[in-house]
C-alpha cells in the first residue's frame, strides 16, 4: 500500500474509520482517535490491524507492506 497516493489513504483506515493514521514502529496511530479518547470516548489511538474498506477486512499491522 502506498500511503502518498489519495486511493489508498482512503481504502485503508483506523479501525474507527480514520484516514488520518500514521505508522509507528510496530502499529498504526490515529491521531482522530487520541482527540477522541482525550475527549473522554473509550478509543485507543494505537491499532494493531487496519481497515481495508474495499475488502472488508480488517489486516493484521504484521501483514502489511507500506511504501
Amino acid at each position: 500500500m502506498d500511503r502518498d497516493q489519495t486511493p489508498d489513504r482512503w481504502r485503508y483506515t483506523c479501525p474507527y474509520g480514520h484516514t488520518d493514521w500514521d505508522r509507528t514502529n510496530n502499529h498504526a496511530w490515529c491521531p482522530a482517535c487520541r482527540q477522541l479518547n482525550e475527549s473522554g470516548f473509550d478509543v485507543d489511538p494505537e491499532h494493531y490491524e487496519v481497515l481495508d474498506k474495499k475488502r472488508e477486512v480488517m489486516i493484521p499491522w504484521e501483514q502489511l507492506r507500506l511504501e
